[in-house]
């Protein structure tokens, strides 16, 4: 019995060793590096810069359109540029959009227009206008109504599609192997006038900071007072990809209210020390 429990004792520290040996990462020599498929899609950031609006592209409805068109109404853009048939990155970056537009108390085409374009010179009008169709279909049913230019897919030639992503710093490229088209997940918030404002990088981003974002792009031209107070009180912060506090701003704040409160007082004062 006692022979028995010691072999079975022997057993489990043989057991216990060659586990924690197979799982030791020093041992299998893992390395955290990126995959290869990645080199060279970091974003450039062109903040400022203007993109080209004499590019012409194909709307869903099959119209050739100038970008330009979307511009000058005194609203600003959001951009993407994705291609319609991405089974995986592409879905969940117009998701995590479609589902922030959703949340948003402004209605879409109402104070800001949100423009798609394919990367993929080989997708037709009929394909955009089926995925336009569907987040269409899932913006309504959040009870938004619809405005017949505020959401637009479009399609073009590889030299338009290249030079729009050149201007914005967006970089993608296509992966034979897998039979995809290689690319980051980036919203572009543009100016009325067609200038890079924000770069948001990710699937998804803060329905506070898309709002805080078209009221910049517009030079509080859009929002309330409210609106503007916010953007006073907060600064994008690149690294963190949002708007985070900005202290000084809010020291200047805290310091006005005080001036105000102790000039209120001594005002009071006065007065009832003049009678």
């Amino acid at each position: 019995m006692i022979l028995q429990k010691i072999r079975i004792t022997i057993y489990f520290l043989i057991f216990s060793v060659s586990y924690l040996y197979a799982y030791d990462p020093a041992h299998l020599k893992l390395k955290n590096t990126k995959p290869t498929e990645l080199d060279g899609m970091e974003l450039e950031n062109k903040i400022g810069n203007n993109i080209p609006l004499s590019l012409k592209f194909t709307s869903e409805k099959g119209e050739e359109i100038v970008l330009s068109k979307f511009f000058n109404q005194g609203k600003p853009i959001v951009l993407s540029m994705v291609y319609y048939r991405c089974p995986t990155l592409c879905n969940y970056h117009l998701n995590g959009i479609s589902k922030v537009f959703k949340s948003l108390e402004w209605n879409l085409g109402e104070k800001y227009d949100f423009i798609t374009v394919s990367i993929d010179p080989s997708e037709t009008p009929d394909l955009a206008e089926k995925k336009r169709n569907a987040y269409m279909d899932d913006y309504l049913s959040n009870g938004k109504f619809r405005l017949p230019t505020g959401m637009s897919f479009l399609v073009g030639k590889e030299d338009q599609i290249k030079q729009l992503a050149d201007s914005l710093g967006f970089k993608y490229k296509y992966n034979p192997g897998s039979q995809q088209w290689v690319h980051p997940a980036v919203a572009y918030i543009l100016t009325p006038e067609g200038k890079i404002a924000r770069i948001f990088n990710g699937i998804s981003f803060d329905e506070r900071d898309l709002k805080l974002s078209l009221v910049e792009a517009t030079n509080g031209k859009i929002g309330t007072i409210m609106d503007k107070v916010s953007l006073f009180c907060f600064q994008f912060d690149p690294n963190k990809n949002k708007y985070t506090i900005y202290a000084y701003n809010m020291m200047r704040l805290g310091g006005g209210f005080t001036v105000l409160f102790i000039a209120g007082y001594l005002f009071t004062f006065w007065r009832k020390n003049k009678t």
